[in-house]
């Protein structure tokens, strides 16, 4: 059965989603020129944070509502070929593999996932402002 949940736990929920998505987002700006990845292995690749919404099971027997970050994924899209033959990464066309990690999209993902963080921070001050306002009342 579900629960009810207050509104500040649906928003904390919001803040580590949108947390781990900001996160992600740093990952792929500073990885953006990686042409080798540590382990060996080519480029490094996009990396987006999937989100669930809904019930989740919990320990104690609650089923909490909210998001939370069901996985992180790595973008298959096409890496970038730059023509560089001295380049150290370069292939034998004399073509590089950069990331397929776009600046101007992370920015804009950024800018959305910086603003929903902010969105969850409003509810849980609207909420604080509320009890507040319900023991006033109850005061007089």
């Amino acid at each position: 059965m579900l629960q009810p949940m207050s509104a500040r736990e649906i928003a904390v929920s919001g803040l580590r989603a949108q947390r781990t998505r900001m996160n992600v987002i740093a990952n792929n700006l500073a990885n953006a020129q990686t042409t080798r990845m540590a382990n060996g292995g080519g480029a490094f690749r996009r990396q987006l944070a999937l989100f669930r919404g809904g019930p989740f099971g919990a320990a104690d027997g609650r089923t909490p509502q909210g998001v939370q970050v069901e996985k992180i994924v790595d973008d298959r899209s096409d890496l970038r070929a730059v023509f560089d033959p001295n380049h150290p990464d370069a292939d034998k066309d004399g073509y590089v593999k950069y990331p397929n990690v776009d600046i101007a999209v992370e920015m804009t993902d950024l800018i959305a996932a910086q603003r929903a963080y902010e969105s969850n921070l409003a509810v849980m001050a609207a909420g604080k402002r509320m009890g507040e306002r319900a023991l006033d009342i109850m005061e007089v």
